[in-house]
């Protein structure tokens, strides 16, 4: 058997040693995860060798072979940058982040002081939760535009933050308190807007970051904000289904509720994963 998918002699490959390649079908051409092209689509095809494909005569992928080393020797140099990058970036962002988890529980208190139910038995109770929430949504946008540095679109989400932390307080002062104006209500729709720009900002930073990190949180994370606009689409729609048939919308309103403390719950755990996996990326990367 061939020693190698193309056809080429591992001991006259120059990259071989700079590679530290064990040979192309136990290293670049293994079974699963092959890094080479080359190796991929013979494999993919069914062939143990590119000698038994019948377009290896016209194959531009079979032409390149000698450059494969090359490019493959630049990539794994690529990759050490990169890791080196996230090394160094890694302890702002364990950092930063894990005070961003540790901030749901003060906003947690807060939404408890200012939850309906509560303020109806203890209404003084609902200023202080006021300010509470608003002291935690300026510290989270502060924090997120620390992180600036890190990704360019936690300034905008942590600017967001900043606006809906400001526009609680001016709706608390001028509200007189559990009672709530009707203008308080028109200013409620464009801070709902600038609160879905914030998250999609946030989400997408977090997503970004991890580029290379953890593929997976990654992902998540873009996911994620997919669950969180469609969960308020369906609350809004919710509304007008109360209208046709109140017993479904009363259904169909409890579920978005279920969905919104379920994205509610996803998040902080993303974010105490996000964070915990930079705060552990140096130790795994000297391992």
């Amino acid at each position: 058997m061939a020693e190698t998918y193309c056809g080429k002699t591992c001991a006259e490959c120059v990259q071989k040693e700079a590679l530290s390649c064990p040979g192309c079908k136990a290293g670049p051409g293994k079974q699963y995860g092959a890094e080479c092209e080359l190796a991929k689509c013979c494999t993919g095809k069914g062939h143990q060798v590119c000698a038994s494909c019948s377009f290896n005569g016209n194959c531009i992928t079979l032409r390149s072979k000698d450059n494969i080393p090359e490019y493959r020797l630049k990539s794994v140099e690529a990759e050490r940058i990169r890791a080196a990058e996230i090394a160094e970036r890694a302890p702002i962002l364990g950092k930063w982040l894990g005070i961003l988890f540790w901030l749901f529980i003060p906003s947690g208190i807060a939404s408890l002081l200012t939850n309906e139910n509560i303020t109806v038995l203890m209404p003084r109770l609902y200023i202080p939760g006021v300010i509470l929430r608003a002291i935690c949504s300026v510290l989270y946008g502060l924090i997120l535009i620390r992180l600036t540095s890190e990704e360019e679109r936690y300034r905008k989400a942590g600017i967001c933050s900043l606006i809906c932390g400001a526009a609680s307080v001016l709706t608390a002062c001028f509200s007189g308190g559990a009672r709530v104006l009707h203008w308080a209500l028109l200013v409620s729709v464009p801070v709902a807007i600038v609160s879905f720009v914030g998250a999609y900002n946030e989400f997408t930073a977090h997503s970004i970051v991890l580029t290379g990190v953890d593929h997976w949180m990654s992902e998540n994370w873009s996911l994620l904000w997919k669950w969180y606009i469609g969960s308020y689409c369906a609350m809004l729609g919710s509304l007008l289904v109360i209208v046709l048939n109140p017993v479904l919308g009363l259904l169909v309103t409890i579920g978005t509720v279920i969905c919104l403390l379920v994205v509610s719950v996803l998040k902080l755990v993303f974010l105490y994963r996000t964070a915990k996996r930079f705060q552990d990326y140096p130790r795994v990367l000297s391992k």
